[in-house]
């Protein structure tokens, strides 16, 4: 008789890599999006990687082993212990017509945090406990021009800040048909500052900054369903619907209207505060959406599916006021296939993945700023399961996307490379004797 006691190589990759996701948290990315300005920010893609590999498909999408917290119904299918993290990489090249300037980025942030739990697998019953980014602000532009009668200015617009979640889901399920839901803290700080400055060669005028910090939080709800149809022995389609009402959160906002300098050695230094208004009280209305799909999914080797999303931000709101935010949808289309995972030959056990989402933005200056995305990934297994009963995958997905057109005054052109490790390994299963 000999103990077989789980292995610690995984414990120490999971303490690896939450030490990089957490450094990545905390770290300031080169992001420059000026469309980060409005509402919240700019999202960060709300999928698991392995769903971005298919262009975002996740309102039907369930697995036994893959954590998909856009439709938490999907949680009552999870059959293992499941830890989840990813990290994305993004490069942006950001075009502007008038007058015609170029500015390039690259960034590394964190993605997500999750563990899914199987709390009974007979029953269809799971749970999931995440932390996730939401929308990111990060931005410093500056912009050149003639005041009438008064000389040349240059105004600088700074911003920084985004919102989290973290939040713990549930979902129960009978055979055919599962509900769940996520409910936690979403919470976050926006950071916005305006600074005007005069040029002139004789007279040495002062810069003036108009600055709004705002922290603010509140509790979120969103639920989901999903419904199996078995259309023969090898064949399923799953349905899937996910939404949430509008959030009222709480927020504190400190407003200065001041005079400064800058010293080479103190930095910006406050010459004369203007005005002053410190912890004014508000909300900040974070809108309803949701999402509907279908998957048509063949016996562990292929999958394919469309689903809409539809979000309300005309009905966002800070302390009270609008922003030029308007209502929008967004299409996707993809799926995945596996080509032989019995087979000896590795690649023939690698899923791929293909898709694309497109849609209008929910920043509308002037006009409206279409989108699109294509996007190509792989679930790369490190041990087969057959052997070890180890489901550990490593998931990849390379996005490329559009973010405005010829019509629009600023293009932006994203490249997206994002890395995720779906671990259940067997330091998660209780000892046996043999």
């Amino acid at each position: 008789m000999r103990l077989v006691r789980p292995i610690t190589n995984s414990f120490s990759a999971i303490l690896l890599l939450l030490m990089m996701f957490l450094l990545a948290l905390q770290g300031k990315a080169q992001e420059n999006s000026p469309y980060s300005r409005y509402g919240l920010g700019d999202f960060v893609p709300g999928q698991n990687i392995l769903n971005r590999g298919m262009g975002g498909l996740s309102s039907a999408f369930a697995d036994y082993s893959s954590v998909n917290f856009t439709n938490p119904a999907s949680y009552a299918s999870l059959k293992i212990t499941t830890f989840d993290i990813g990290l994305d990489y993004n490069s942006r090249s950001l075009r502007a017509l008038n007058p015609p300037r170029k500015f390039n980025s690259a960034y590394l942030i964190p993605s997500y945090m999750q563990i899914g739990l199987p709390l009974s697998k007979k029953k269809n019953w799971g749970m999931n406990i995440g932390l996730r980014p939401i929308t990111r602000i990060n931005y410093d532009i500056l912009l050149n021009t003639r005041i009438s009668g008064i000389d040349s200015a240059q105004y600088s617009y700074l911003g920084n800040g985004g919102t989290y979640q973290a939040f713990t889901g549930m979902a129960y399920g009978t055979k055919n048909l599962s509900i769940g839901f996520n409910a936690g803290y979403m919470f976050g700080n926006k950071e916005y500052s305006t600074r005007l400055s005069f040029v002139n060669d004789t007279i040495n005028y002062k810069t003036t900054n108009s600055a709004d910090t705002t922290r603010f939080g509140g509790l979120f709800f969103n639920a989901g369903i999903q419904y199996k149809i078995k259309l023969n022995e090898k064949t399923i389609l799953r349905l899937g619907f996910h939404g949430n009402l509008s959030t009222s959160m709480k927020a504190t906002r400190n407003i200065s209207r001041e005079t400064i300098a800058y010293n080479p050695n103190a930095g910006v230094v406050v010459i004369d505060s203007i005005y002053s208004s410190q912890d004014q009280t508000g909300t900040i209305v974070h809108p309803s959406s949701w999402g509907a799909g279908f998957m048509f999914e063949g016996e562990n080797m292929w999958m394919f599916g469309g689903e809409i999303g539809v979000a309300n931000w005309a009905d966002y709101r800070y302390f009270g006021t609008a922003d030029k935010m308007v209502n929008n949808w967004t299409g996707r289309i993809g799926g995945q296939f596996v080509p032989d995972f019995k087979s000896s030959n590795y690649w023939q056990r690698v899923t791929y993945r293909i898709g694309a989402s497109f849609g209008p933005d929910n920043v509308q200056l002037n006009k409206a700023i279409p989108q699109y995305m294509f996007s190509f990934g792989t679930g790369l297994p490190v041990r087969r399961n057959v052997y070890t009963n180890q489901y550990t995958t490593i998931n990849t997905a390379f996005e490329l996307g559009f973010r405005g057109n010829k019509s629009n005054d600023i293009r932006e052109n994203i490249f997206r490379f994002s890395l995720g490790l779906s671990l259940s390994d067997i330091w998660f299963n209780k000892p046996k004797y043999q």
